[in-house]
C-alpha cells in the first residue's frame, strides 16, 4: 500500500508516455490527414495507431477505470453495430468495412481514457496542456491555409478533370490547415478554445494571443455550427460567472465586438467573398431562428429524406452504412464541382436511429445525459461540459462523428475526467475485491 501511495505522489513528476503522446499528437494534428491531403497517401498511419492503441488497453486497463459512462459509451456502439448489423443482413446489405472502423473508435477512446484515468490530476492537467498547445499549432495552420494549399496533392475523382478541381481547391473561400474538411477545422478550434479557457496560461498576454489565434482560426473556416457552438458556449460561460461585474464588463464587450463585426461586415472591410458573406449571414439567421434550405445548407432536405426512410423500417433500422451515403439523394460537391459520390444524412442522432434502430439511440442518449451528470461533480468540470457540448453539436450537423479520431480522443478525455468524479469512484471502487 505504501509503495502505491508512492508512486500517486510522485506521478506527476514521470514522464509523459511517449505511446499516448503519439495518439495525441495523430489525432490533434489529424497526421493521417496531413499525409493525404500532401502525399496522397489514404489512412497511412491507421495500422500503427491501432497497434499502438491495443498496446495501450493493455498496458493500462483495469476494472477499477471501468466507469458506468465508459460501459454506456461501449454498449452504445456495440448496441448500433449489432442492430445495424442484423438489419443488414437481414436485408441482404451487410456491410462489415463499418464494424471494422467502430470497432477502432471503441480501442482509441479506451486507450484514451485508461491512460488518463491512471493518471493522478496533476498529471492529467499538464498532458490536458500538452494537449492544448497541440491544438493550437492545428489553429496557425488554418489561419495559413493559403500558404499551404498550394502544396496539397489534387485528389483523383473518375469523370472529373483533375485541374478544374485543382482550381476549386485553391479558390475555396474556407479555411482548414490540415483538415480536408472546414467544418472539422472548426471544431479542432473549439476543442482549442475550451482548453484555453479551463488552463488558461499564467501570462495575460500569452492567453489572448492564444484566444485570438483560435477564434481566428474558427472564424477563417465560416463554420456556421461552428460559430453557434461559439455563441453558446460563449454564454453558458458567462452565465457561470460568480462576480456580477466581471458579467457586465463580459456583456458589454460583446456587445461592442458584435458591433464592430457588424460594421465591418455591412461596409465590406475585409472584403468577403459572397460564399463568406452569406455564411455569416446565415449564422445571423439560424442564432435566429430561421431554418430552411440555404441557412443549413441543405441539410434540412437530407433530414426529411432520411427520416422518411426511419419511419419506414421503425422501430428497427435499415442496416450500417444506409444513413452515411443515402442513394438517391443528394450528390456531394468538392471543389465546386458535383462528384459521384452519396451524401449522408449529417446528424448523428438520425443516423444512429436509421440504421441500428431505437434502441441504440436510446443508449447513445443516455450515454450523453451520463456525461452530463456525473460532469457536476468531475475535476475540470469546464473541460467536461465544453468538449460534450462541442460534441452533441458536431452530432446535430455531421452522421460521422464518432469515426472522426479526434473526436474519439476528446470523449476519452471527457471519460477520463468522469473516472475522477467521485460519484464515480463510489462505483468504481465497489467493484473491486474488500481487502481483509
Amino acid at each position: 500500500m505504501k509503495a502505491s501511495f508512492s508512486n500517486a505522489s510522485t506521478a506527476s513528476h514521470r514522464r509523459v508516455d511517449p505511446l499516448g503522446l503519439g495518439l495525441m499528437l495523430f489525432a490533434g494534428l489529424n497526421l493521417n490527414g496531413v499525409i493525404l491531403l500532401f502525399l496522397g497517401a489514404e489512412a497511412f498511419l491507421s495500422p500503427i495507431i491501432l497497434l499502438l492503441t491495443i498496446i495501450m488497453c493493455i498496458k493500462y486497463a483495469r476494472i477499477a477505470y471501468v466507469t458506468p459512462s465508459y460501459l454506456l459509451f461501449a454498449l452504445t456502439v456495440a448496441s448500433y453495430l449489432l442492430f445495424g448489423g442484423l438489419a443488414g443482413i437481414l436485408g441482404s446489405s451487410f456491410n462489415s468495412s463499418y464494424i471494422t472502423s467502430y470497432g477502432a473508435t471503441i480501442l482509441l477512446v479506451s486507450a484514451i481514457h485508461f491512460w488518463l484515468a491512471s493518471v493522478d490530476e496533476a498529471e492529467l492537467t499538464r498532458i490536458l496542456t500538452i494537449l492544448k498547445n497541440i491544438l493550437l499549432v492545428s489553429c496557425v495552420m488554418v489561419i495559413l491555409s493559403d500558404v499551404i494549399r498550394p502544396y496539397q496533392v489534387t485528389p483523383m475523382m473518375p469523370g472529373i478533370d483533375a485541374d478544374q478541381l485543382r482550381q476549386g481547391m485553391e479558390s475555396a473561400d474556407r479555411a482548414s490547415g490540415f483538415f480536408e474538411n472546414p467544418n472539422e477545422a472548426a471544431m479542432i478550434a473549439l476543442y482549442c478554445i475550451v482548453l484555453i479557457a479551463a488552463l488558461p496560461s499564467s501570462s495575460l498576454p500569452l492567453r489572448l494571443v492564444q484566444g485570438a489565434v483560435a477564434v481566428v482560426a474558427l472564424i477563417m473556416t465560416f463554420s456556421k455550427a461552428g460559430m453557434l457552438t461559439l455563441l453558446v458556449l460563449t454564454a453558458l460561460f458567462l452565465l457561470t460567472r460568480r462576480s456580477f461585474m466581471t458579467l457586465v464588463l463580459s456583456a458589454v464587450g460583446l456587445v461592442l465586438v458584435f458591433s464592430g463585426l457588424w460594421f465591418v461586415f455591412e461596409n465590406d472591410l475585409l472584403n468577403l467573398s459572397w460564399e463568406q458573406r452569406e455564411r455569416l449571414s446565415d449564422v445571423l439567421n439560424l442564432a435566429g431562428g430561421e431554418i430552411n434550405e440555404r441557412s443549413t445548407t441543405g441539410r434540412n432536405v437530407l433530414f426529411e429524406m432520411g427520416f422518411e426512410k426511419i419511419t419506414s423500417n421503425f422501430p428497427w433500422g435499415a442496416g450500417l452504412g444506409e444513413f452515411h451515403a443515402m442513394e438517391g439523394g443528394v450528390r456531394k460537391v468538392a471543389g465546386g464541382i458535383e462528384v459521384n459520390e452519396w451524401l449522408g444524412i449529417h446528424n448523428t442522432f438520425l443516423m444512429i436511429a436509421g440504421e441500428g434502430g431505437m434502441v441504440p439511440l436510446v443508449m447513445l442518449l443516455v450515454f450523453l445525459l451520463s456525461l452530463l451528470t456525473y460532469g457536476v461533480s468531475a475535476p475540470h468540470r469546464g473541460i467536461v461540459y465544453g468538449f460534450t457540448i462541442i460534441l452533441m453539436s458536431d452530432m446535430m450537423v455531421s452522421h460521422h462523428v464518432l469515426l472522426l479520431r479526434f473526436a474519439d480522443m476528446f470523449l476519452g478525455v471527457v471519460l477520463a475526467l468522469l473516472a475522477f468524479s467521485p460519484r464515480h469512484a463510489n462505483v468504481k471502487y465497489s467493484m473491486l475485491p474488500r481487502m481483509s
